[in-house]
């Protein structure tokens, strides 16, 4: 990493929300949270490839501007208005995960990688969500996830522990960057409420990450910069 891991712990510099994609609840905290906060730095659960498709989805969508079903993510982005800002974007891309998973399972067949991420789908996650009952769709999805850990665990891996790793390290380079420039972070980052415990430990631990970079044989890219440009009046 060209930027070091300074032995701090990062979460007095982060706020970090989770959430349940596309879930009504979702979009309004993320809306408030960048409200709240002020943050200009928003590190959101994207790569590069899902962000500018799902706005682009919402651009050329008839109903745009009265749509109770955007990404909270995209929200999010929205919500920063008109200012200098920085959406950073932290996910591992979908082709990288599909490549090691491949990697880990080369006899893996499509029917086989389609069965296990079914096996972390739970139809009632976003209706408990939406009612406020989110210990409850939490303590589901990890059960979930658990099962799948039990079905195919280079999967598991993949999907939950590599891609912690990998956002816990790029929340770090971006907090240890301001640091280092004498700015103060603040930066807020969303993502499914699924990752944010693991996450939380690698950022109040930092010495956890490149150790698990390494165990991972995972290697570390920084996370994609979309500039946002104040438009002048």
């Amino acid at each position: 990493m060209k930027t070091e891991i300074l032995d701090v712990d990062y979460t007095n510099y982060i706020n970090i929300l989770g959430t349940a994609h596309f879930t009504q609840r979702s979009i309004i905290e993320a809306y408030q949270a960048v409200k709240n906060t002020g943050t200009k730095d928003l590190a959101i659960e994207l790569d590069e490839k899902r962000f500018r498709t799902l706005n682009k989805l919402c651009f050329f969508c008839s109903k745009r501007n009265f749509c109770s079903f955007k990404c909270e993510f995209i929200t999010a982005a929205e919500a920063l208005g008109n200012i200098d800002a920085n959406i950073w974007l932290i996910d591992m891309s979908e082709e990288d995960m599909l490549y090691r998973i491949k990697r880990l399972t080369p006899s893996i067949s499509h029917s086989e990688l389609i069965y296990a991420l079914t096996m972390i789908k739970d139809e009632e996650l976003p209706w408990l969500w939406e009612k406020g009952f989110k210990t409850e769709a939490l303590n589901r999805s990890i059960k979930k996830l658990e099962l799948l850990r039990k079905i195919s665990p280079q999967i598991w891996r993949v999907l939950i522990e590599e891609r912690n790793a990998l956002m816990a390290a790029r929340l770090a380079n971006i907090i240890s960057n301001m640091i280092e420039h004498g700015e103060k972070p603040n930066v807020l980052a969303l993502m499914g409420a699924a990752h944010v415990n693991d996450v939380t430990k690698f950022l109040k631990n930092p010495k956890l990450i490149p150790i698990t970079l390494k165990r991972l044989e995972l290697n570390y890219s920084p996370p994609t910069l979309i500039r946002k440009i104040k438009l002048q009046n």
